[in-house]
Parts: C-alpha cells; structure tokens; sequence
C-alpha cells in the first residue's frame, strides 16, 4: 500500500486539546485512524515510526490508555517507554519547587527531548490535588519547555484522544451522515468523583461537528464557563445546536447517540490555591443517583446508541443490560478506536 500522505503531516505539533485544531484537521486525524484501522485489521504492517520513542508519564493509572498508546506505538514501529512520577522525583509546577526533594518539570521536560520523539502525560484528581486546572497546567508546562510534541492522554480539564475515537465511533455507525443528528452529553451518578474532561472534550467536539447537542445535568454540575461559551460559539460556526437541560428523560428524547457519564459537581473542587470539600461533592451528588441509564430510560430515545468513554460504573452509572447490549451500545467499539485515533495522532507528528 506504501506510505500513507498523512505521516508527518502535522510534525512537531503538540495535541493537548481539540480547541486548537481545526475543525477539517480533525476531520482528517479520523480518515488517517480509519485507513490504520484497515490495515490492522487486515494485519498490513504499518511501520511508519521505526526507531522513534514516546515517553508515558502516567500520574493515574489506566486500562485503556495505556494499552492501546503502548500498542498503537509499537504497531507503527515504535517502541513506549512507561515512567512512574515516583521515579522522575515527580515533577512540579514552579510555585510547587521544594528543594532536594523534586525536579522542575522544565529540566525533565528538556532532558526526555534529547532522548525521544514525544511525551505523552495522564494527569487528574487527586494527584493533581483536585484544584481544578492544575491538572491541564502541568501539561501545558511540559509542552512550554519540551523542544518535541507533547500529547495529553486525560488531564482534569480536557481528554481529547477519547472525544476523537468517540466521534469516529458516531461517524462509522452513521456512514458519515452525522449533520442533523442529536448528541446527548448528560451526567449520570457514581459514587465516586470524577473529572471534568471527558464531558467538556465532548460537548467541544461534538458541537465542532455540527451536531445537534443537549448537555443535561442536574443543578452544580455545571461545566467550566469558558467551554460553555466556546461550545456555544462553534455551534453557531458549524451549523449545529446547543441546548442545556436539567432533566435526564427529556434530553434523551428523539436522540441519536447519549453519553451518560459521571462528573464532580462545580462549587467543591475551587481554583488552585482553595480548600476542597471532597465530603461535601460526595453527599451533594448522592441526591442524583436517579441519574442511571437503563433499558426503559434508553427506549425513550427510540434508537439511539449508548456510549461510554470506560470504565462505566455499572449499577450507578448504567445498568448492564444497556451497556453489554450489542445493538445499541458503541462501549467496546469506542475503546477499540482509541488505538487506531491515538496511532493515527502519532504517525502524524512524530513522523
């Protein structure tokens, strides 16, 4: 088959969220996953990146990301090597520096750069200490001083890889017919806090692509300002919608794909140098636990498709029945795009 036009098309960009690609740029980082998705599964090897290293600094741990982000860089030729935090004197932010004890992110940030050809960062919750932000501030002090791309593999604030295999996931299903369908983003319980990145990274792409988008959640679960109004602002530029509600069955009405899944309430997790009340998210949010995908909730839609970024909390989140059902939910088939969007990201800048 030869080479693939898209190796190295974006060389040397950092990935660190969809808001500053471009809406076509997207759109062909999924036809790049696609064609690798063919070729892997017609085991036509794809060795694009021989000899280039990606460096994963995992902050949490992980099934999916690190998995499909060792695999996907081995298939193109490459090789992951994985660093836990404890063994780098886990890196901090400036105003964090104490001295003997830790690294400058700068210098780590600088040294892997004259080793590797990408670093790749997981960084939310508690290790981030749960202020909101810092998670995606020390991502974005990687890429300031790293000299080769930076990729974020979930921060607290953004987790843009699983919102591209999520709407490629949409797209295959529809046949690339996706203008005019309604995407539903709702939370939905779990008794333990979670990020704002996965429902922020998809009302934002879901609204660059046009699409029909509710976002339902119960009252303090709002969403940052600045996403809402970037949401808002493409909806009006790409032809699609936006509308916010605060009851669950109403917004799954006449949908085509929902995505119910949990996130911390706004108001308990301040700004960076603010004190968190994590006993206090966990009581308010055990007043939604109504927030629970079911069969009967699903059948509302008509025919929508169920999604999920995994792990979903079954029994909270969604119940079994919903998520293990082979005709109306994309669960596996969204985690299986993770390799082939993660793969196609990576022969794109590090080639």
């Amino acid at each position: 088959m030869g080479i693939p036009r898209y190796i190295g098309r974006f060389s040397g960009k950092d990935f660190l969220t969809t808001v500053d690609w471009e809406r076509d740029e997207l759109l062909d980082i999924i036809d790049a996953a696609q064609d690798l998705k063919r070729r892997f599964l017609s085991r036509v090897p794809t060795h694009h990146l021989a000899g280039r290293t990606l460096f994963m600094l995992f902050y949490n741990r992980s099934l999916r990301t690190r998995n499909s982000f060792e695999a996907g860089i081995y298939q193109l030729g490459g090789h992951a090597h994985f660093l836990n935090p404890n063994d780098l004197y886990t890196p901090t932010l400036p105003e964090d520096m104490v001295p003997y004890q830790t690294e400058a992110i700068s210098d780590v940030a600088r040294v892997l750069s004259r080793y590797g050809d990408a670093i790749a960062i997981r960084i939310y919750g508690d290790p981030a200490k749960w202020h909101i932000g810092r998670g995606h501030r020390i991502v974005e002090e990687f890429a300031k001083w790293a000299t080769i791309p930076v990729l974020n593999m979930e921060d607290d604030i953004y987790h843009p890889f699983q919102a591209l295999a999520d709407m490629m996931a949409a797209i295959e299903i529809e046949r690339g017919r996706i203008r005019g369908k309604k995407f539903v983003v709702s939370y939905a319980y779990s008794g333990g806090l979670k990020p704002l990145a996965v429902p922020q990274s998809e009302v934002l792409v879901a609204a660059k692509f046009g699409f029909d988008l509710t976002l339902a959640h119960p009252p303090g679960f709002e969403l940052e300002d600045d996403v809402m109004a970037r949401v808002r602002e493409y909806a009006d530029r790409y032809g699609g919608s936006f509308r916010v509600t605060n009851d669950m069955k109403e917004a799954f009405e006449g949908a085509d794909f929902v995505y119910p899944k949990a996130w911390s309430p706004k108001g308990f997790f301040p700004p960076y140098n603010g004190e968190v009340d994590r006993e206090g998210a966990r009581a308010y949010q055990d007043k939604f636990k109504d927030w629970i995908t079911t069969l009967e909730l699903l059948d509302v839609t008509d025919k929508a498709f169920y999604m999920h970024c995994g792990p979903a909390d079954r029994g909270q989140e969604v119940t079994d029945e919903v998520l293990d059902s082979y005709e109306r939910s994309l669960y596996f088939e969204q985690a299986e795009n993770r390799l082939h969007v993660q793969k196609a990201i990576m022969a794109m800048i590090m080639g």
